[in-house]
């Protein structure tokens, strides 16, 4: 049985805190293997709102996406930090959504299990520093087990982490 959200809208998706209640609303989605779902009233091309769709859909302007096979990952600090994890099938990259829904900077280590890295990952982030853009970030250091990064207030970043072995 296939499982489908009619309608849903958590608003806002004018501003900044629409925009990141509708990054970690899709990355709940994927992570639930919901089939369908339909946004009531979408926010125009221009709104935050769009760039939450565009950081798993479109990150970099050239049609580049989050993965399409779901990975677990989990946050100790939900209300603060939430994290959603995919893994490419057509190249393998691990991709991540770190969404900060606090008003400041939150610095924290991500260990990494069960996937070999490369050594550095692409960024991208939105952010209420420029809510007309997604911003490609310098590239993130890694280790096999992880990283440290901080991620600035109200924003959404994305890694996007090539396996080693491919």
């Amino acid at each position: 049985t296939k499982i489908a959200l009619g309608e849903y809208n958590w608003g806002a998706l004018d501003n900044i805190n629409g925009a990141l209640t509708q990054a970690d609303v899709l990355g709940i989605f994927g992570r639930e293997s919901l089939d369908l779902a339909a946004l009531w009233d979408p926010p125009t091309s221009a709104q935050p709102g769009a760039f939450a769709f565009r950081m798993y859909r479109n990150y970099d302007g050239a049609g580049k996406m989050f993965g399409d096979v779901s990975v677990r990952a989990t946050s100790t600090v939900t209300d603060s930090l939430t994290i959603h994890a995919a893994q490419r099938s057509n190249d393998n990259a691990l991709t991540l959504i770190v969404i900060n829904k606090t008003t400041g900077a939150l610095t924290t280590t991500l260990a990494l299990a069960g996937f070999v890295p490369g050594s550095s990952a692409q960024v991208f982030r939105y952010s209420a520093a420029n809510l007309n853009a997604i911003v490609p970030q310098p590239n993130q250091a890694l280790t096999a087990s992880g990283f440290t990064a901080t991620y600035p207030a109200s924003s959404i970043t994305l890694f996007v982490i090539s396996s080693a072995l491919t």
